[in-house]
């Protein structure tokens, strides 16, 4: 597909998920359901966030299969098309289940850690049995056994990890999403596979049609099944490369919200001592009085600057 059509596909899903994203705002609103803030979490969210229409990202899912559905000259092949999807679509099952639950019990408590952990495993480990497999990794390129398994452990943990790294970054009005369309793009630029081209523009489409609704002050938010259904596309765009180490640069500043709280929880459960005032590390810094809309721009910043220093590293060879 030519850069006019995906531009011109670009403009048409856009506007479709602005119309979906309203209609899905005023269900729930019809309905009162909504989010419920974790009571753990700082208390302005208490105040503020409750009952703000949430599960955003079933819009995600209705967008792409739209899109794919209508999508005539595709010729990507079933494999290409299983490493692309199948995180999105799977983890989007898992994150879905979660909100339901949330919802249904009118609860911050959804799946416990270990449910939800069990279920991205159940979607992550035929996905990247099945990569492993068939994409020829460039710094893995051995075809002996333990050059396979160790393709397949990295695919697991990267995966894995990308599904809560950006679920834990969608803790303020824009955060995640404003984020995940700066990888998308980065993907965009770097990534010249049409079937690539075309889930990232489809992606890119889905996020910022969320975001004409999710910038501050959100009317909406994603859930856990948008925020499993980014990081599944973003995983599956950085396989396709055939280039594990896209994952770091792509995954910035997710990955430095998960960092912070591993970090929190060691140095708690070890020194009794937290490092920071709360985690993630966008929390302390609320706490620390920060405006909520200029940690937002900030963090989005960091992560542009993130992904620029070691894409250009990557472009070089030294990562």
């Amino acid at each position: 597909m030519s850069y006019k059509y995906l531009m011109l596909y670009f403009c048409l899903l856009m506007i479709l998920g602005i119309v979906l994203q309203r209609l899905w705002i005023e269900l729930f609103s019809r309905f009162k359901w909504g989010e419920t803030p974790k009571s753990y979490g700082p208390k302005r969210h208490v105040v503020l966030k409750a009952g703000i229409p949430t599960m955003g990202g079933v819009i995600f899912i209705a967008l792409s299969l739209i899109a794919l559905a209508f999508v005539s000259n595709d010729k990507s092949s079933i494999i290409d098309k299983f490493i692309l999807w199948w995180l999105p679509f799977g983890g989007a099952a898992v994150g879905l289940t979660d909100d339901v639950i949330k919802i249904v019990r009118r609860s911050s408590e959804g799946l416990t850690s270990r449910q939800k952990l069990l279920g991205q495993f159940m979607v992550v480990l035929p996905w990247a049995w099945i990569t492993a497999k068939e994409v020829p990794f460039y710094l893995i390129s051995d075809s002996s056994s333990v050059y396979f398994i160790l393709t397949f452990v990295l695919l697991c943990f990267f995966a894995v990890g990308l599904y809560n790294a950006l679920n834990i970054t969608d803790g303020l009005d824009g955060l995640a999403a404003g984020a995940s369309v700066i990888s998308l793009v980065a993907l965009l630029f770097v990534l010249e596979i049409e079937p690539c081209r075309l889930s990232l523009v489809v992606g890119l489409a889905c996020v910022l049609s969320f975001l004409w609704y999710n910038s501050y002050p959100a009317r909406v938010f994603m859930g856990d099944v948008g925020a499993h259904f980014i990081a599944g596309l973003l995983m599956g765009n950085v396989a396709m490369s055939g280039d594990l180490l896209l994952i770091f640069p792509i995954s910035f500043i997710f990955g430095i919200e998960i960092v912070s709280v591993i970090l929190q929880v060691i140095s708690f459960k070890c020194f009794r001592k937290r490092i920071f005032k709360m985690s993630p590390l966008h929390h302390h810094f609320e706490l620390c009085g920060w405006p909520e809309e200029h940690i937002v721009v900030r963090f989005w910043l960091i992560h542009l600057m993130g992904i620029s220093l070691l894409g250009a590293l990557w472009t070089w060879q030294v990562i």
